[in-house]
């Protein structure tokens, strides 16, 4: 799969740690590194984070 420039320019407006995680995603999705499941875990896993640090604050 290939990014297009327009989801690229998206991913760049992301926050700095969202448009991060956005890039790495895809080059695993790219790449065909991981599954799936494995993809989804990681995105729940980054948004609880993320959620996490934001009570903290």
């Amino acid at each position: 799969m290939k990014t297009t420039k327009e989801l690229d320019q998206k991913i760049n407006e992301f926050p700095g740690e969202l448009s991060k995680l956005a890039k790495l995603l895809m080059d695993d999705i790219q790449g065909g590194n991981l599954s799936n499941n494995q993809i989804e875990e990681r995105i729940r896993q980054e948004i609880k984070e993320l959620v996490l640090e934001d009570v903290k604050e």
